[in-house]
C-alpha cells in the first residue's frame, strides 16, 4: 500500500476486543481484508466510524456478499488487493459512500416532513374542533406561533399535540 502512495493510518487484526483503535485515527476510508467476513465486526465498524468501507477477501459466497453488504461495506473484493487497481476500487468505494449517505439523508427529510405533515394536520383539526376555526385560521395560528416561538410549524404542532394529550392524561387521573 505505502508503495502505491497510500498513507496507512493504522494496520492490525481487528475485533471486537481492539476495535476501539481505531476511534482515534483520522481516516478516509476502511480497508478490511478477512478470509472469512463477520458481520457482526462490519456492522461495529462501519456504524461505529461511519465512513467508507472495503472488504478484500476470497469469499465469493452469495449470502455473505449479501449480507456485508447489508452491513454497510462499500466494495466487496473477491480474490485480494491488487494496488494497481486500488485507487479505482477506493474511488468507487468514496462515491458509493456518499452516494448512500445522500440517499440515507433524503430519506429522513421526506420522513419528518411527511411526519410534520401528520401532526400538523391533527393540530389543525384540534384547534378546529376546540376553538371552532376554519382549517386556514388554524394553519395561520401555527404558523404564527412557530414563527414567534422560533421553530418549525411541525415542531408547533408538536407541542399543541403534546399538550393536549397532557391534559387528556391529566383529565383521566382525575
Amino acid at each position: 500500500m505505502i508503495e502505491h502512495d497510500f498513507d496507512v493510518v493504522a494496520c492490525f487484526t481487528l475485533d471486537h476486543f481492539n476495535l476501539f483503535k481505531l476511534e482515534h485515527l483520522q481516516a478516509d476510508v476502511i480497508l478490511l481484508d478477512m478470509e472469512h467476513p463477520h458481520r457482526d465486526v462490519i456492522e461495529s465498524c462501519v456504524s461505529n466510524f461511519d465512513l467508507p468501507t472495503v472488504l478484500f477477501t476470497k469469499n465469493a459466497d452469495k449470502d455473505t456478499i449479501k449480507q456485508t453488504i447489508d452491513a454497510g461495506i462499500t466494495a466487496y473484493i473477491v480474490d485480494g488487493i491488487d494496488p494497481s487497481r486500488l485507487h479505482t476500487i477506493l474511488d468507487i468505494s468514496i462515491e458509493q459512500y456518499k452516494k448512500h449517505k445522500k440517499l440515507e439523508g433524503d430519506l429522513k427529510d421526506a420522513k419528518t416532513k411527511l411526519a410534520d405533515r401528520k401532526d400538523i394536520e391533527k393540530a389543525k383539526v384540534l384547534l378546529m374542533q376546540l376553538h371552532g376555526l376554519t382549517e386556514d385560521t388554524a394553519f395561520q395560528l401555527l404558523r404564527k406561533n412557530a414563527m414567534s416561538h422560533r421553530m418549525t410549524i411541525g415542531e408547533m404542532a408538536r407541542r399543541l399535540l403534546d399538550a393536549q394529550q397532557l391534559l387528556n392524561n391529566q383529565l383521566k387521573d382525575e
